[in-house]
C-alpha cells in the first residue's frame, strides 16, 4: 500500500484517504493544503482497486475514499458520494523510445495501428480504466491493433518488450520515470474516467471527512487538480 504522511502537528487528529494512483498526484497537494489551514493529518494510501475494496471490506482504516465513480456506486461500505471530475487516459512509451505524434484523431490511430502491441489493463479484472480502453479499442478503426491485455499496471508490458505503446491514466503515466507521456487520448474518443469521493462506513469521523472533501471541491483549488491530471467540474 502507498503511504504518505502529510505533515501536520503531533497532536492533531488523522484522515486517512484511500485512492488509486491516478488521483494521489492531486489529493497530495491538496491534502497538504488542507493540514496546514486546519492542523488535521492527512493518511494518503489505498493502491490498486482492489486493494482499496479490500481495506473497506475488511474494516481497516479509512475516512474518505477516492475511485472511479462506478466502482464507488458499487459498494455499500461507502455513502455520500460527491464527484469530482474526470482523467483522460494517457498514451506512454518506454523512456528514450521514439514518441508518436498522437495530436489528432487520425495520427493517433495510425500510432496505435503501428505499435507491436498496444499494453492497457486487461478489462477483466474489473477496472474502469482497462473497460474505457477496452472499449475504445472495439471501434472498427481499431480492428487491427494488437492488444496486450495486462493483469495489473500496463507500463510494465513497455519495460518486458510485450508492448510499445501503454495506454493508462494519464497521471500515471506522467510520474513514472520509466515512461514518457505522448500526451492525452485525443478528446473525440471520450476516453476518460469520472471520479468521486465519498466517506467510508467505518470512519471515526465523518464531520472532518466531509470537510475534507467539501475541500476538495472548491473551485478555488480546480487548478491544483488541472495541474495533477484531473478536470474537475463546472467552470
Amino acid at each position: 500500500m502507498l503511504l504518505c504522511w502529510l505533515a501536520a502537528p503531533a497532536s492533531a487528529a488523522s484522515l486517512t484517504v484511500l485512492a488509486p494512483a491516478s488521483v494521489t498526484p492531486g489529493l497530495g497537494a491538496l491534502g497538504a493544503q488542507f493540514s496546514a489551514k486546519t492542523g488535521e493529518a492527512i493518511t494518503l494510501g489505498g493502491g490498486a482497486r482492489d486493494k482499496v475494496f479490500d481495506t473497506l471490506n475488511s474494516g481497516g482504516a479509512a475516512d474518505v475514499v477516492v475511485l472511479p465513480t462506478a466502482d464507488l456506486a458499487s459498494t455499500p461500505r461507502v455513502t455520500g458520494m460527491t464527484p469530482l471530475g474526470r482523467v483522460e487516459v494517457g498514451v506512454g512509451v518506454k523512456a528514450g523510445a521514439k514518441v508518436p505524434d498522437i495530436s489528432t484523431p487520425e495520427k493517433f490511430a495510425a500510432a496505435l495501428l503501428a505499435a507491436k502491441g498496444v499494453a492497457y489493463a486487461d478489462p477483466r479484472a474489473g477496472t474502469s480504466a482497462g473497460q474505457v480502453i477496452d472499449q475504445l479499442l472495439s471501434a472498427p478503426q481499431f480492428s487491427r491493433v494488437k492488444r496486450v491485455p495486462v493483469q495489473g499496471v500496463a507500463v510494465t508490458a513497455l519495460l518486458d518488450g510485450r508492448a510499445d505503446i501503454a495506454l493508462q491514466m494519464l497521471p500515471e503515466l506522467a510520474t513514472n520515470k520509466a515512461v514518457t507521456l505522448a500526451g492525452p487520448v485525443p478528446e473525440s474518443y471520450g476516453a476518460g474516467v469520472d471520479f468521486s469521493a465519498g466517506i467510508a462506513a467505518q470512519t471515526v469521523d465523518a464531520v472532518e471527512a466531509q470537510a475534507f472533501i467539501t475541500f476538495l471541491t472548491d473551485p478555488q483549488n480546480a487548478p491544483v487538480w488541472k495541474n495533477n491530471g484531473l478536470m474537475p467540474l463546472g467552470p
